[in-house]
């Protein structure tokens, strides 16, 4: 809806956008027009901005997700959400928004002492929203009157219904998240971890309608809450999850959309032409197409679409097309390959990669272990990695107990060497002295220790980007394999050399590591060789 004005009456017509709508009226849930105009008219008659003068105007959009958060009602009369999601780009006005919201939800909801928790990353952060609550109490006459400013607490209180919002930040160790009526996530995408988010998860569970309120841009890890909220709200959106109390509202580019197109930056920004102008878009974009790498910061800054990393290192489009033009089983067999070997410690990832040239193309095969008895503990840490499913359809292989076995893997180095004869396998030697001693002396495999520095992975590193860019490396679309390219960053030295890096401890890149490994036996290897003919990989 993109009137400035509300419809005349409670018909739910207008105000049924998605699935879970129709699933709402469904269960006896109606739009109450009334109650939607007390939330608009609270914010517009008391809430001001600090920095300018006259009450807060909300925008269109802003003015929709209000009417919707707080004018849909059960049958009972009580609010129909209990949780809602809003995403949109950044300056576009969400905390102003927020800030006031929280003042409706403290000062005019109606709910018994009122319990507001505003959360976010860090103290910085958490301060954001409630100082904009603050300035907007000071700035205004009849909220002055009735709210106390704790500020060295980061409090506001409202005596009259024993009320209280306060500010959290997930870098102090103690919460209490009991009893709250609402609780409010600022820049979800910022979260570190589920620990505070576990910690309020169950917070409301003794109110009458307790109300969870996430706001944020895209961010860039899938395996964190914020991901886990955009995918769950976009399931019920779509009617793929039967949840009528939960509202996702989102503003973003979506896939396949031109970063270029200004009606895309349109669509993804509600307040261009308001908070934001077209001509800072115009210059931004001018500024990406001379510097590639910032393209990142733009599609998630400016189109609230979500990126593998600050700096991706393999760009997603062109890893996807290489995953098509496989060659079948039977092409691999008694061919010569390239190897390479990240042994992990005893209970992580391993990977064991051989490459293939095709003419001018690499082909990787890929084989993965994990012991068997830490994937429960992998699922329940909610990795959002399907490590089961993974299993199951053999792209990953388990090992017996808790610990990675040694054995096992080298068993299989060794098949594979009888299979497609091993020319030269590059492995990490940290964990991996032992096997690596028995794979060479005793069977068979030429073995060569590569260390992990900028000097020795420069050029393998470059190398793989380069075959990717080139649509010139064939995975298969080995989802493992995919996992890890998607975690993987790298990291400069000061002469500009570069390596893999993962942004945290959960965010594994083995397979990519290990392919790395066998692009530097493949770069290694002499002019001799049986490639010798066909070129060899340079850099």
């Amino acid at each position: 809806m993109r009137a400035t004005t509300l419809p005349p009456s409670s018909d739910p017509a207008p105000w049924v956008r998605d699935a879970s709508d129709t699933l709402a009226l469904a269960a006896g849930c109606y739009f109450s027009i009334e109650s939607a105009r007390r939330a608009i008219e609270f914010v517009e008659r008391f809430c001001r901005l600090s920095d300018r003068p006259g009450p807060l105007t909300l925008m269109f959009w802003q003015r929709d997700f209000v009417a919707r958060l707080f004018g849909w009602r059960r049958a009972d009369g009580t609010r129909r959400f209990r949780s809602a999601s809003l995403f949109v780009p950044k300056k576009n006005g969400k905390s102003p928004l927020m800030s006031a919201v929280a003042l409706f939800l403290l000062l005019a909801d109606g709910e018994p002492a009122p319990r507001i928790h505003i959360n976010a990353v860090d103290r910085e952060q958490a301060s954001i929203v409630f100082n904009e609550s603050a300035a907007m109490v000071g700035a205004s006459p009849a909220l002055n009157a009735r709210v106390d400013i704790v500020d060295t607490k980061k409090h506001l209180r409202y005596p009259k219904a024993l009320g209280r919002l306060q500010a959290n930040s997930a870098d102090v160790p103690s919460k209490d998240g009991a009893n709250a009526s609402a609780v409010i996530w600022d820049e979800l995408h910022l979260q570190p971890g589920w620990a505070m988010w576990d910690t309020f998860r169950y917070a409301g569970l003794a109110r009458r309608q307790p109300l969870r309120l996430a706001i944020s841009t895209a961010g860039v890890d899938r395996l964190s809450v914020c991901w886990s909220e955009w995918e769950y709200g976009d399931r019920v959106a779509s009617g793929a999850v039967a949840d009528w109390q939960h509202l996702h509202v989102k503003y973003a580019a979506g896939e396949g959309d031109d970063w270029r197109d200004p009606a895309v930056w349109a669509r993804a920004n509600p307040s261009l032409g308001t908070t934001l102008k077209v001509a800072d878009f115009e210059a931004d974009v001018r500024e990406v197409s001379q510097n590639p790498s910032k393209l990142n910061r733009f599609l998630r800054y400016r189109l609230n679409v979500w990126t593998q990393s600050g700096e991706r290192y393999l760009a997603r489009e062109a890893w996807d097309a290489c995953g098509r033009g496989f060659p079948p089983p039977e092409w691999f067999r008694g061919r010569p390959c390239y190897a390479g070997l990240d042994l992990s410690s005893t209970t992580d990832l391993t990977a064991f990669v051989r490459l293939f040239r095709d003419g001018d193309r690499v082909h990787a095969l890929c084989d993965a272990w994990v012991p068997e008895k830490t994937l429960d503990a992998r699922v329940d840490r909610k990795d959002r990695v399907p490590w089961r499913q993974w299993v199951q359809d053999g792209h990953l292989r388990t090992c017996d107990g808790a610990r990675i076995d040694y054995d096992q893997v080298r068993a299989r180095v060794v098949e594979a060497h009888r299979d497609t004869p091993i020319v030269s396998l590059f492995a990490d030697p940290w964990n991996a002295a032992h096997v690596l001693g028995l794979l060479a002396e005793t069977d068979g495999v030429p073995v060569t220790q590569m260390r992990q520095g900028f000097a020795s992975l420069n050029g393998p590193t470059k190398e793989l980007e380069k075959l990717v860019t080139q649509g010139k490396f064939s995975h298969g679309g080995h989802p493992v394999l995919t996992w890890c390219a998607d975690n993987a960053d790298v990291e400069h030295d000061s002469a500009g050399n570069v390596k893999l890096s993962r942004r945290t401890d959960r965010e594994k890149i083995d397979l990519l590591a290990a392919t790395v490994n066998g692009l530097g036996a493949m770069l290694a290897a002499p002019p001799a060789s049986v490639y010798s003919s066909r070129g060899i990989l340079s850099f």
